[in-house]
């Protein structure tokens, strides 16, 4: 049985931090032994209770910011490495995998590392040191996972990493975590008589929760409702343009909510505004509960997800055809099961962990 430990700053409430958290659970007891490293002392770690018991949590209790405590997380991560005797160190943070690429001599040579990249790095890693990690040291783990071909295409292309260490896996989604989240609690009431309209993630730059309002604006029959789901730094630029543009009878910042799966549900439509992504789960997550999804075309993998038609659609704020798409959106049929079952065939987590087991 080998012993595999995921390696993250914490288990909030982001994306890749939800992947691992599917993988820890996921894993086949009969060959794996999942254990998750816990990098910080603070910050939020909600998915960790969704780990089942026989998770092995440890802690390393670092306090300080990654960039400036590396050094003692390699101490530690070496430390812990001699006592638990690992066979496998699965790093799932870009960043922090990158910082940590020089070093990973260090650890002991029977020892295999796997990095998750989590987003697309020449577009979202604004340091310059990092980058010259990513393109001169990434190299170092065994095997790096991208989640698309965008993703594949930006490591190899830009940081010249070989094809043959890049193994692409698209995320899994745990359709049967998203089938218990939809029969807890109470239902949700979206506004009735209108076109319901989600979007989910952190109130960041990345997300283009601006451009989306902007464009919003501009829909001349206002016969939607936008609910956003996430908090972050940009709430109050988000809540200006709102008010800016007159839209606060359609346009709602809910902030987090425990349960988006309720939401996901109840919508009419998914929208996606992102500026670049990894390989967005909150889509996969959407079409598991059936909701078609009109998604910006940008980098991470939208193109190998959406069937224009079938399960969504996409456009560009780059090329201007948001208002056209958004009004033959909402004139399209689309079959709601079909959109379910689709998700499910090709996304379950019991189809895609085998491509990790073997990976690992």
């Amino acid at each position: 049985m080998k012993r595999v430990f995921f390696i993250m700053p914490n288990l909030g409430g982001g994306g890749g931090e939800r992947i691992i958290s599917i993988l820890l659970n996921n894993l086949d007891r009969r060959k794996f032994e999942p254990h998750l490293v816990i990098i910080k002392k603070n910050g939020s770690n909600v998915f960790v209770s969704d780990l089942y018991e026989d998770v092995v949590v440890h802690r390393l209790e670092i306090k300080q910011r990654i960039k400036i405590s590396f050094p003692i997380l390699i101490y530690k991560l070496l430390k812990l490495s001699k006592s638990e005797k690992p066979n496998v160190l699965f790093f799932g943070s870009g960043q922090i995998n990158a910082l940590i690429a020089p070093f990973l001599f260090l650890f002991p040579k029977h020892i295999k590392t796997i990095a998750r990249e989590s987003n697309i790095p020449s577009i979202f890693e604004k340091y310059y040191i990092i980058k010259l990690f990513y393109r001169h040291f990434y190299k170092n783990y065994n095997k790096i996972i991208v989640q698309s071909n965008d993703m594949f295409k930006d490591l190899h292309n830009n940081f010249k990493i070989s094809k043959s260490k890049l193994v692409k896996i698209n995320n899994p989604v745990d359709v049967s975590y998203v089938k218990k989240k939809l029969s807890l609690g109470e239902d949700i009431q979206l506004p009735r008589a209108k076109i319901n309209l989600l979007a989910v993630g952190r109130l960041t730059y990345q997300k283009g929760f601006d451009e989306l309002i902007l464009q919003l604006a501009k829909v001349k029959e206002k016969n939607f409702f936008l609910t956003i789901l996430g908090e972050g730094e940009e709430r109050e630029t988000l809540e200006q343009l709102v008010l800016e543009n007159d839209l606060q009878d359609h346009v709602c910042l809910k902030g987090n909510v425990e349960n988006p799966y309720k939401y996901m549900q109840q919508a009419n439509a998914l929208i996606l505004s992102s500026r670049f992504e990894g390989f967005p789960n909150v889509i996969l997550e959407a079409l598991v509960c059936g909701t078609p999804v009109l998604a910006n075309y940008c980098l991470g993998g939208i193109d190998e997800i959406i069937n224009p038609g079938f399960n969504g659609d996409i456009f560009s704020f780059q090329k201007g055809d948001f208002q056209s798409k958004f009004d033959s959106f909402f004139n399209t049929k689309f079959n709601n099961l079909d959109i379910k079952n689709d998700a499910i065939k090709r996304f379950r987590v019991e189809n895609k962990i085998k491509e990790f087991e073997t990976l690992l």
